[in-house]
């Protein structure tokens, strides 16, 4: 399944984001963030939209930055070329981590038009994700919470075995060493919480 996160300012282009999201959503892409763009909240300048499960605006972000890196692809919504600082941060991100930034205008920065590519319309930016080998990223902890706490418990379900009573085959510290690994693997957890 072709996926995508879309960004853009919140304050200029709300409806442009929303169109554009509604838009990607009739084309069969699964719009990681913000999967609903409706505004819901705000805390100073930062927005909240309904999709947001918490309100705090790190792990918003965060959050988005995740959705970025496991999304087939990032739709930039800069009609008259405008890109504020945050989703300024999110090219940057999403260039770092090899996502396709497809816009329909070009950004007014010309450093940023460097890693946008213009094309005619959001069903040419789904052709050439779909064209593309996947290379996303596992949906972790923030953007699939349920489905990462499940996966998690089964890990660690195997650890509690291990550690109960060792069947005798896998040396008990390296089966333990393995799972623990699996379960970095399996939330996904974002870079940023690493430390």
């Amino acid at each position: 399944m072709i996926t995508a996160t879309v960004s853009g300012s919140f304050h200029r282009h709300m409806d442009a984001i929303s169109r554009a999201v509604h838009e990607l959503a009739s084309r069969g892409v699964r719009v990681l963030s913000p999967a609903d763009p409706r505004v819901v909240a705000a805390q100073g300048e930062f927005l909240f939209v309904a999709s947001d499960p918490v309100r705090s605006v790190r792990l918003v972000q965060d959050r988005h930055l995740d959705c970025i890196r496991a999304a087939s692809f990032l739709w930039l919504v800069c009609p008259d070329g405008y890109v504020g600082q945050s989703a300024s941060m999110e090219i940057g991100f999403a260039a770092g981590a090899r996502v396709p930034i497809y816009a329909s205008a070009p950004p007014s920065d010309v450093t940023l038009r460097e890693y946008v590519q213009v094309v005619p319309s959001i069903s040419v930016a789904t052709s050439l994700a779909a064209a593309q080998p996947d290379r996303r990223q596992r949906e972790g902890l923030l953007i699939n919470p349920h489905a990462s706490i499940e996966q998690a418990h089964d890990v660690l379900e195997r650890i509690k075995s291990v550690l109960a009573h060792s069947d005798g085959r896998i040396e008990p510290a390296l089966q333990v060493r393995q799972e623990i690994s699996d379960l970095r693997s399996k939330l996904a957890l974002p870079t940023s919480y690493m430390n």
